[in-house]
């Protein structure tokens, strides 16, 4: 079982770098043969290959057989704009190496936790969202949050729903503890309609109940995983504008931008993830943040619609056109395939 894990580890690990067994096999001295063995659980290795190997992933020894992790954390929420589907394709595309990693708009993290970086600074505009993740980081907060989850399950109906849902319209709504107000976002997300996270102009959430008879507000598991990493990486955690979030990034490290999608031609695009506006001039500021950081030497990804707009406002950088879809719509026929660009300046 161990080598099994071990195994999984490496391969994950090997692939994250987007090394072929070939180039592992150059960069380690380890024969290709004996790398596929030990990735299938079917080797037993030396001390001597395990410091070939995390010399060949750059990456300490007692990180390499921290096997804590080798299930791979998932996001704890449904969130517009998640990346699940197109990990792949945004990991081919990623820089091999860096130094910290930045993701100013991280949302439910899909990649973030996919990667599970040593050292990372993570955003959001949504404060109720950033509760959750700083919850993670602190164990009295991270149990209380699990025992208020489990106390929206045992209570939940029709009427508790909007009880709970009309909490952000009281005067004293942000003087509620971190937990509380984490639980509530993670409830309210498990048991809304489809899953759509949406504020009104006031900041007030807004979508009405999925008419479930029974929530699960969390799978704990994944939740242990969570607390695991966080509880043992250097995460900083922050909820503020995206400008301010990625000014300590220096040459060298990597910022994967990931903001509310300029609206296509011809379809609505749903951007209301907190109450402030992400229009047009904000999508060109976010722009000239990119070309400021690109000429202070850090490596840069964004993600957004294949429009004209975005083309003109990223011309001269790497833009790639892949297809994804669209999950999460108040209406069926809004859901479907569409273009995105994901755009880097290496």
């Amino acid at each position: 079982m161990i080598q099994e894990i071990f195994g999984n580890r490496v391969r994950d690990l090997r692939n994250s770098k987007m090394y072929s067994q070939i180039e592992f096999s150059q960069l380690s001295g380890i024969d290709r043969t004996q790398i596929s063995k030990i990735e299938k659980g079917k080797l037993n290795v030396t001390l001597e290959t395990i410091e070939k190997i995390s010399g060949a992933l750059n990456i300490e020894i007692k990180n390499l057989m921290d096997l804590t992790n080798v299930k791979k954390m998932r996001p704890f929420v449904k969130w517009a704009g998640g990346k699940t589907q197109i990990l792949n394709k945004i990991c081919e595309l990623m820089p091999k190496e860096y130094e910290n990693y930045f993701e100013p708009f991280v949302g439910g993290g899909a990649l973030f936790l996919y990667l599970a970086p040593e050292k990372a600074y993570i955003n959001d505009s949504n404060s109720e969202l950033v509760c959750v993740y700083n919850c993670f980081k602190d164990s009295n907060m991270y149990i209380k949050l699990l025992n208020k989850l489990e106390e929206h399950e045992e209570n939940h109906n029709e009427e508790y729903y909007y009880k709970i849902r009309a909490l952000d319209r009281a005067d004293d709504f942000k003087r509620l503890s971190m937990y509380e107000r984490a639980a509530r976002m993670i409830y309210l997300n498990k048991a809304c309609y489809n899953g759509l996270y949406r504020v009104n102009s006031n900041g007030y959430f807004n979508v009405p109940s999925a008419r479930k008879s029974k929530v699960n507000t969390y799978d704990r598991d994944n939740m242990l995983l969570l607390r695991n990493y966080f509880s043992n990486r250097d995460i900083n955690v922050s909820n503020t504008d995206f400008e301010e979030a990625v000014k300590p990034a220096k040459e060298g490290d990597f910022v994967y931008f990931d903001p509310p999608y300029d609206t296509l031609d011809d379809k609505d695009t749903f951007t209301s993830y907190s109450k402030d506006s992400f229009g047009k001039e904000t999508q060109a500021r976010l722009a000239r943040v990119y070309k400021e950081l690109s000429n202070r030497g850090v490596k840069v990804m964004l993600s957004n619609h294949n429009t004209k707009y975005i083309n003109k406002l990223y011309a001269g950088f790497n833009i790639t056109i892949i297809k994804a879809k669209r999950m999460i719509n108040s209406k069926a026929e809004g859901r479907g395939e569409v273009e995105e660009v994901i755009i880097t300046n290496y």
